[in-house]
């Protein structure tokens, strides 16, 4: 019989994904359990009472072992960052080099969001702790959004081919981005959560167009 011409050809061994080992996937299961406790004890008690000796005895490990998975508590509650900022980045990238770049970092901006549907209780609770916990507040400014403003810094210098130590347009329009997250997280939060939060960025974002325009 001949070969189907529009077979999917199976993936040589070399470039399959292996398959996590015994030892990782306990790892990930304690990282999960870690998170899934810590979330639970700050929604109960607040995060500023809770400490990471009760997060890792909720999780029936170690502080020591805590503290292998994440540096500080504050980490726990945005185990996500990481992901978030790579996902926005790829979202960037994706978009034709010549389309306005204000436009791109939009769509940037809300691949942050995707997930929105399965992940709407955690950003509830995030944003609600850091009403409350002025260091969380912190560390949700100088931690999580400016790794993520500094990579979409980046992105943007890169597509305006400028170096954003010199041209200060890159940091200006990330900046703007990321006001734009911080105040519809406001008013999702002070809308109890039940607007949906998606919409709410992307009219955040797109004002910033028309206040540029205004401007102009």
């Amino acid at each position: 019989m001949d070969p189907d011409p529009f077979a999917v050809p199976a993936a040589d061994a070399d470039e399959r994904e292996p398959e996590p080992s015994r030892r990782d996937r306990k790892k990930l299961q304690t990282r999960d359990e870690l998170i899934y406790q810590a979330s639970r004890l700050f929604d109960a008690h607040g995060f500023d009472a809770v400490t990471t000796e009760q997060i890792a005895e909720a999780a029936d490990v170690s502080q020591r072992t805590f503290f292998r998975h994440f540096p500080s508590k504050e980490a726990v509650l945005y185990a996500d960052t990481d992901v978030l900022r790579d996902r926005m980045r790829v979202a960037f990238d994706a978009r034709p080099d010549d389309e306005p770049v204000m436009l791109s970092v939009t769509h940037a901006m809300m691949a942050i969001t995707d997930d929105y549907p399965e992940d709407r209780d955690l950003r509830y609770l995030q944003a609600r702790l850091g009403s409350t916990s002025p260091a969380l507040s912190a560390y949700a400014r100088a931690v999580v959004q400016a790794s993520w403003e500094h990579e979409l810094t980046t992105a943007i210098a890169e597509r305006l081919g400028v170096d954003p130590l010199a041209d200060a347009r890159p940091e200006i329009l990330a900046g703007a981005a990321f006001s734009a997250m911080r105040a519809a997280t406001r008013q999702w939060f002070a809308a109890d959560g039940e607007s949906d939060l998606p919409e709410v960025l992307r009219r955040a974002l797109t004002a910033i167009a028309r206040l540029d325009a205004r401007a102009a």
